[in-house]
């Protein structure tokens, strides 16, 4: 038994990835009361208080009054946050009159999506060296038929 122990736990180390956190990392917790068992749900993010062992560590959920909890490793993943995007413009006084006469530049996108141009398509995917032209005039009816499915 015991051989055939350490030869599990060799293959099993062989996968196994080590995680291990630092005082003041933002983790996700592991829900492990949740409707469907099959649903995973994270909570968080948790900051890691301190090291209990090489597997527990206490986190302080922000959310839960300030409550610190010990939890195994196998329950936490790090928290990546995403950067803020910020458009900001700046301009003095002289540039707002300015830009109040001109028109911005903002490209909208077209209101009626499902509107194609064959002809472009067909020269665009280069249709005529790998199609015959039977072929080519039957997709060119089946889009239109269906052109409301097919967009550009």
């Amino acid at each position: 038994m015991t051989e055939v122990r350490d030869k599990r736990k060799v293959w099993y180390d062989k996968n196994a990835v080590k995680r291990k956190f630092r005082v003041g990392d933002l983790v996700l917790v592991l829900a492990t009361s949740k409707p469907n068992k099959m649903a995973v749900q994270w909570t968080g993010p948790g900051v890691i208080e301190s090291q209990l062992s090489e597997t527990n560590y206490i986190v302080r959920m922000e959310n839960k009054k300030d409550k610190t909890q010990i939890y195994h490793v196998n329950l936490l993943k790090l928290y990546h946050q995403r950067p803020e995007r910020i458009n900001l413009i700046v301009s003095g006084g002289e540039e707002i009159q300015e830009c109040e006469t001109e028109e911005l530049a903002i490209p909208y996108p077209v209101s009626d999506r499902n509107i194609y141009d064959f002809e472009r398509i067909k020269a665009d995917s280069a249709l005529e060296g790998r199609l015959s032209l039977t072929e080519i005039e039957s997709l060119k009816q089946l889009l239109g038929r269906h052109q409301r499915i097919f967009s550009k």
